[in-house]
């Protein structure tokens, strides 16, 4: 009986920690999609004031700091630059700094997700766990979590392509990428048990 309970309250413990992360990292997402916006929108009303910088475009606000749509994304790096000393090359910069934009939206929904799950299930382990886990909101939070983490590299990757077709070089990579796909398969497939999960309770409460 002791060892359950010492296993509950680390549990307890366990998803308050995770419920927190999760909040922390939404809300950084959130900053950091919204930042994109923002110099996405001001560079497609004023190109010419961002400097370019070969792997990014910049531009200096007063000396004070930088706004800057960089050529990186998850796995993929691009080039901005046409060529040493050219000119930004328009078309992968909008879609970069656009795909740039969507992915962390996408990050952040996720997180969002995972925060909000872990407060459904901190929510099921302090009521003692009469009620059961096997909840349609728990399977819907995970198939969200899971498609969001599957999109995201898939901008990544349109956008890669859209890049060489713009005329522009770059390196890109799977480790990130693939991680995300994943995890996020792994996410989908736990929401099937969870919808098991349900139709078994469901069975077993007509049978009661």
């Amino acid at each position: 009986m002791a060892t359950t309970k010492k296993l509950s309250f680390g549990l307890d413990k366990a998803g308050g920690a995770a419920l927190i992360l999760a909040r922390i990292g939404a809300a950084l997402l959130w900053i950091i999609a919204a930042l994109a916006a923002v110099v996405w929108v001001v560079f497609l009303i004023s190109p010419r004031s961002f400097a370019a910088n070969f792997g990014s475009v910049d531009l200096n606000v007063g000396g004070a700091f930088t706004l800057s749509i960089k050529g990186d994304l998850l796995d993929y790096s691009y080039n901005l630059q046409n060529f040493h000393d050219g000119p930004v090359n328009m078309v992968a910069t909008i879609s970069t700094g656009l795909a740039r934009m969507v992915v962390y939206a996408l990050l952040a929904l996720a997180f969002s997700e995972m925060a909000a799950l872990c407060k459904d299930l901190t929510v099921w382990l302090a009521d003692g766990r009469d009620a059961t886990p096997f909840q349609g909101m728990v399977s819907d939070r995970l198939n969200r979590a899971g498609w969001y983490l599957i999109v995201a590299p898939i901008v990544g990757l349109v956008n890669f392509i859209v890049c060489f077709l713009a005329g522009t070089g770059g390196n890109w990579g799977l480790w990130m990428s693939g991680m995300m796909v994943m995890i996020g398969i792994i996410l989908l497939l736990i929401a099937r048990v969870f919808d098991y999960g349900m139709g078994l309770q469901r069975e077993v409460d007509g049978l009661l």
